[in-house]
């Protein structure tokens, strides 16, 4: 019965589903490509007995490569993605070596249209996407359900908590739970789990590959915020004046979350009356006294190799969570993050513990934080040091999670 309530509240939803994404469409046109894999219609070449792998965006297409490129020595995969950006990533990274195509919203009727059509044999979910319809009909076909990089934060726990005479039953189809750390393999047994069907194995984010464009260098002027979001610009922007009014040779790099924002960016910055330049990749210069906005994905390994200081946005406001810290670190790149990490707090713990970073306790900071790290070479080469040390230690991921998930599927 509550299964079937759950539906019929899914379905209620589709419409303003479908009004939300059209709006979004104003921002990323793409939004509105190939709508009907929402409702589980597909016109793409099934692949009977692939893979069926999901991940969620963006972020979530990245940090799965290397396992997804594992799997594919084996197998087939279908890859399911919510948003264009994770779809343009996807088709980007693997081209036609996976059928990509967009996740079919959570009403039994969709999930059931896409498992006919491509004929699973297993499901790979990246993260934390609990979605009950899709794990219920998995399980009832009798797929293997596995959750990869399994985390769980805390706002999470306490709100599958809230609905655990529903989620309990839920979590108890999974397969296998691989759990980036102890505190999250903790939640997942609380929330009704059995121990023998979780794994701590680490996170994958730690197993990145690392690309550059050529004879990069760092230049000890460039700073740079990325993964910012609306609110965070605003502070940002004031913040780069003054560090500019500062230090006048400054080079100012800032790279939106979301690539289609950055008009409204620009426009922020131009309404401050600080110069600002949109480019759609990485120019052979950056101008001092000058802001430049990166339109597009893909720049950050480079930017963080060529910076002397990264903020990392996401973090300055509780209803984002943070994003990925790991490729500042990886670049020896020393970085600054604000008090909103839920999505990493773990990781972020570590580098908290081994100064590695330097964690806001609220906006008003950001600035002085970065003043501390344009003064003090000492303090930058420490840190780098130290988080250079904890991202070694947490190498190794990839073949574990790789190694369950390949037993499983064979």
């Amino acid at each position: 019965m509550i299964f079937f309530i759950y539906n019929l509240i899914v379905l209620i939803l589709v419409p303003v589903l479908l009004t939300r994404l059209f709006f979004k469409s104003f921002n990323d046109k793409d939004y509105l490509k190939n709508i009907r894999n929402r409702l589980g219609f597909y016109k793409e070449k099934g692949c009977d007995q692939a893979v069926w792998f999901h991940a969620v965006s963006l972020g979530e297409v990245i940090s799965s490569e290397g396992l997804m490129n594992n799997i594919l020595k084996d197998h087939n995969i279908v890859l399911t993605v919510s948003t264009p950006t994770g779809y343009r990533q996807a088709k980007k990274i693997f081209d036609e070596r996976v059928r990509v195509v967009y996740a079919p919203w959570d009403f039994y009727f969709f999930i059931n249209n896409f498992i006919n059509y491509f004929k699973p044999s297993a499901l790979v979910i990246f993260e934390t996407e609990i979605w009950p319809s899709m794990i219920s009909l998995s399980s009832s076909k009798g797929l293997p359900i596995i959750l990869s990089n399994a985390r769980l934060s805390k706002e999470s726990n306490d709100k599958y908590s809230r609905m655990s005479f529903f989620m309990k039953k839920i979590f108890q189809k999974i397969t296998l739970i691989l759990a980036q750390s102890k505190k999250h393999e903790d939640r997942f047994i609380k929330l009704g789990v059995n121990k023998n069907n979780i794994e701590k194995v680490g996170s994958l984010k730690f197993d990145i590959k690392l690309s550059y464009i050529e004879n990069i260098k760092r230049d000890n002027n460039i700073i740079i915020a990325v993964s910012t979001h609306p609110g965070e610009e605003e502070i940002i922007c004031n913040v780069f004046k003054d560090l500019m009014e500062y230090k006048s040779s400054l080079k100012c790099v800032l790279v939106p979350r979301h690539p289609e924002r950055s008009e409204n960016v620009s426009k922020i910055f131009t309404k401050n009356e600080i110069n600002n330049v949109i480019q759609d990749s990485i120019p052979n210069t950056f101008n001092e006294n000058e802001v430049t906005i990166l339109r597009g994905i893909g720049f950050l390994n480079n930017l963080y190799k060529m910076a002397s200081i990264a903020f990392i946005g996401g973090s300055l406001f509780k209803s984002y969570g943070g994003h990925n810290i790991i490729e500042a670190s990886a670049n020896q790149c020393p970085f600054i993050i604000g008090p909103h990490m839920k999505n990493f707090e773990d990781v972020v713990d570590q580098y908290i513990r081994q100064s590695g970073c330097i964690q806001l306790k609220d906006a008003s900071e950001l600035y002085d934080a970065f003043i501390r790290l344009l003064n003090d070479d000492e303090l930058k080469i420490n840190m780098v040091d130290n988080s250079l040390k904890v991202f070694e230690n947490n190498q190794g991921s990839l073949e574990k999670q790789y190694n369950y998930i390949n037993k499983l599927l064979n």
